[in-house]
């Protein structure tokens, strides 16, 4: 083993070796230093949002129309309502803009309806029963839920008015009384 101070004295070829073994010992220490590494990348992801579009097939039309009603008279009509999005939605229906002539005795008050859910309009046979949503007065109705319609699913509601009838004369207050009503269906996700 060499000293150091034999080693400033030595031959250029000792000193160069020696150099040389200190130079290799510094990269191996070095290098035993390394750690392996690695990526996984996932570009270009997209998020995009659903869509709720609700459709009725009497669009800007009256569900029902009952003209010269009379006390156990009646009148239906019926609406397909439609989710045409690719996202699921909760509907309501609500009433707006109810009118009475006269404002009293208000034939919304004396009047029934019903609602019912008739289901899939494309079913023909062997379809569910109608499921009864509302039965009360015309004025009374308010927010009703409907449930909720998968994507691209359509519903068919019977909307049923009745004139119920009174006692002898008593209906009188309500010849030539009309009442006017709006229904709006709203979707939500």
């Amino acid at each position: 083993m060499l000293s150091p101070s034999s080693l400033f004295t030595a031959s250029p070829r000792r000193l160069l070796i020696a150099l040389g073994g200190l130079t290799v010992a510094s990269a191996v220490a070095i290098g035993s230093g390394a750690n392996f590494n690695a990526t996984s990348a996932n570009p270009g992801t997209l998020i995009t949002a659903g869509t709720i579009v609700l459709t009725n097939s009497l669009s800007g039309n009256s569900v029902l129309t009952a003209s010269l009603m009379k006390p156990g008279g009646s009148s239906s009509g019926t609406v397909d309502v439609t989710n045409g999005g690719n996202a699921p939605a909760t509907v309501t229906l609500a009433k707006s803009g109810l009118s009475d002539t006269p404002a009293s005795p208000a034939l919304s008050g004396k009047l029934t309806l019903a609602v019912q859910d008739l289901g899939d309009p494309a079913c023909v046979t062997g379809c569910p029963a109608p499921v009864n949503l509302y039965a009360g007065t015309l004025g009374a109705m308010g927010t009703l839920t409907l449930g909720g319609f998968p994507a691209s699913s359509a519903r068919r509601y019977r909307f049923t008015v009745s004139f119920p009838e009174g006692a002898d004369g008593a209906d009188n207050a309500y010849e030539g009384a009309t009442t006017k009503v709006n229904y709006v269906w709203t979707a939500t996700q």
